[in-house]
C-alpha cells in the first residue's frame, strides 16, 4: 500500500526547517480558492440582505428629527407610525432615493409594531385609482387595500405584529405581518397639470390616519400613535460592516419559511440567524473574500437595476412583481431603484434604455413610440397607463413644459383616425404634434418607464403582454 502526502516532498532535498515549495504552493492555492468561495457567497448574501438595509435606512430616517425634516422636501416622510404626505406630483426638482412616478401622489408610513398594533383608517375612494401597499422589511408585498383589493372601500385596518396576542375592536380588520417592522405606501391617482384635481386628492390624503390600538377606545385620541423604545443599533466600521449590519437586521427580522437555502448561505458567509456576526472567527481568506464582495456588491446592483426583469424583443423589460418568492436578485433591484414594486395584479412595470434596434436612447435623437389601436392596454375601471421620462440618474427630466409623463389621462392627447397613437419623444416640440410630446433632455442617455395600473387580460399575462410593448423607433 502506498501513501501520498499532499504538500510534502519525499525527495532527498527535503529540509526540516521550513515548508517545501510544493507545500507553500498548495497552501496558497487553497487560500485563493477559499477567498473566491467567500467572495461568491458574499455577493449572494449582499444581494439577499440589501432590502433589509434599505428598510433600515427608511426607519433610521424616521428616528432622526433633523434628517426627517430635510426628507420632507422630497419624500412622504414622518416619524414612525405616523403618515407622511407629498402634496404634489413628483417633478424634476425632486431628488429622491428611488424612482418616482408622475401618476400618483404619495403618502407613506414606517410601521413599528413591537408593543402594539397600529390601526390605519382609510376613506372610501370610488372615483379614481388608489392603493395602500404593505411590504415587509424584505420589501415583499404582504397585502393591499384600495381600488382593486377592496373595491375602493377604506375602513379601519389593524397592522399586527407576529407576536401580539389580543382582541381587536369590533369592525377593525386584522392584518398579521411577518415582522414587527413594515413599510406602507399610499398612492392616489391625480391628473397631471390639473390643479383642481390635485386639490381633491390632497383632501383625500388628509382623511388617512393612524391610531395606536391603546388609543382607539377614546375617539379624542384617534390619529395619535405610540412608538416602541427601539434603542440604538451598533454602528459598525471596517471592511465587513455591511455583513455585520445584515446579521443584526436578519436576527430582528428572520426570513420567512421557504428561505432555507438562503439561510444556509448566510451561515456559510459567517452569519448565523439570531447572533451578531463574529468576524474574528473568520479565516483570513474568508475575510478577504467577503470584503471584496462588500465592495463589488454595489457595482453588481448598479448593473442589475438597468436590466432587471424579463426582456422582450422590442427592448422593453417587464420588471419582476413585488411578491418575489426566492427571486432575491430582482427583489434587491426593486428595493434599490423603486423601494416598492407592485404586484402584477396592481400594476405592470416596464423599462427600457434602448430603441427597437438595441441602440441606447439619447436625448440628441428623436423617437416615436407607435401604438396600434389594439396595442393600447386594457385596464379595470379607474386603471390607466403612462410613459415616464427619466435621466441616467433615475430622476425626472427638466423640460420647458413641465411634462414628465404622458399617457391616457394626459389632457389633449390625440389619437390617429384609425385609433392608433403616436408619442413623440425628443427635446424640441414636434411640429403639429405638441399634444403628444414627451420631452427629453437635449443630450445624454435616458430611460423610459411604462406603467399599466390595474391591467386586465392579456396585459397582465407575461406570455401575452408583449403585444402591448411596441418598439421605440428612432426618426433622426
Amino acid at each position: 500500500m502506498s501513501v501520498i502526502l499532499l504538500g510534502c516532498s519525499t525527495g532527498a532535498d527535503h529540509k526540516g526547517d521550513g515548508a517545501s515549495p510544493q507545500s507553500s504552493d498548495t497552501r496558497a492555492a487553497d487560500a485563493r480558492a477559499e477567498e473566491e468561495w467567500a467572495y461568491s457567497v458574499g455577493i449572494q448574501n449582499y444581494v439577499f440582505g440589501l432590502p433589509l438595509t434599505i428598510s433600515e435606512r427608511e426607519r433610521t430616517l424616521r428616528m432622526d428629527p433633523a434628517a426627517l425634516e430635510k426628507a420632507k422636501a422630497y419624500a412622504p416622510a414622518a416619524p414612525l407610525n405616523q403618515i407622511g404626505h407629498m402634496k404634489n406630483l413628483a417633478t424634476a426638482n425632486d431628488v429622491m432615493p428611488y424612482t418616482p412616478n408622475n401618476d400618483t401622489v404619495y403618502s407613506g408610513v414606517g410601521m413599528e409594531l413591537r408593543d402594539e398594533p397600529m390601526i390605519l383608517t382609510a376613506p372610501d375612494i370610488m372615483d379614481r385609482y388608489w392603493s395602500v401597499q404593505v411590504a415587509d422589511t424584505y420589501t415583499n408585498n404582504v397585502f393591499y387595500i384600495g381600488t382593486r383589493a377592496t373595491g375602493g372601500k377604506g375602513g379601519d385596518h389593524a397592522f399586527v405584529g407576529p407576536n401580539w396576542h389580543g382582541e381587536l375592536p369590533p369592525g377593525v380588520i386584522e392584518h398579521r405581518l411577518p415582522n414587527n417592522s413594515a413599510m406602507v405606501a399610499i398612492r392616489i391617482g391625480v391628473v397631471p397639470g390639473d390643479a383642481a384635481d390635485l386639490a381633491k386628492v390632497n383632501a383625500l390624503q388628509d382623511k388617512f390616519t393612524t391610531t395606536a390600538l391603546s388609543n382607539w377606545s377614546d375617539p379624542a385620541k384617534h390619529g395619535q400613535v405610540t412608538v416602541p423604545d427601539l434603542g440604538a443599533r451598533p454602528h459598525y466600521t471596517g471592511d465587513l460592516a455591511y455583513f455585520q449590519t445584515v446579521a443584526d437586521l436578519a436576527a430582528e427580522n428572520p426570513p420567512a419559511p421557504g428561505n432555507d437555502a438562503a439561510i444556509e448561505l448566510l451561515r456559510r458567509g459567517g452569519i448565523t440567524l439570531g447572533k451578531p456576526m463574529d468576524i474574528n472567527a473568520l479565516s483570513e481568506p474568508m475575510r478577504k473574500g467577503l470584503a471584496r464582495a462588500a465592495v463589488d456588491g454595489p457595482q453588481v446592483m448598479s448593473w442589475k437595476v438597468k436590466y432587471r426583469g424579463t426582456p422582450y424583443p422590442t427592448r422593453w423589460n417587464n420588471l419582476e412583481p413585488g411578491n418575489y418568492g426566492v427571486n432575491y436578485f430582482d427583489r434587491a433591484a426593486g428595493a434599490l431603484e423603486g423601494l416598492f414594486v407592485h404586484d402584477r395584479d396592481e400594476a405592470e412595470y416596464f423599462s427600457s434604455y434602448e430603441d427597437g434596434d438595441a441602440t441606447l436612447l439619447d436625448g440628441s435623437q428623436k423617437y416615436v413610440l407607435h401604438f396600434d389601436a389594439d396595442q393600447l392596454p386594457p385596464t379595470l375601471p379607474n386603471g390607466f397607463w403612462s410613459i415616464t421620462m427619466y435621466g441616467a440618474d433615475f430622476q425626472l427630466v427638466k423640460n420647458s413644459i413641465d411634462r414628465y409623463s404622458i399617457g391616457d389621462r394626459t389632457p389633449g392627447l390625440v389619437k390617429n383616425p384609425d385609433g392608433s397613437l403616436d408619442i413623440y419623444i425628443q427635446n424640441q416640440p414636434p411640429a403639429g404634434h405638441e399634444s403628444n410630446w414627451l420631452p427629453s433632455a437635449p443630450s445624454g442617455l435616458f430611460r423610459l418607464n411604462y406603467r399599466i395600473y390595474l391591467p386586465v387580460g392579456d396585459a397582465k399575462d407575461p406570455a401575452t403582454l408583449g403585444k402591448y410593448l411596441p418598439p421605440i423607433k428612432k426618426t433622426s
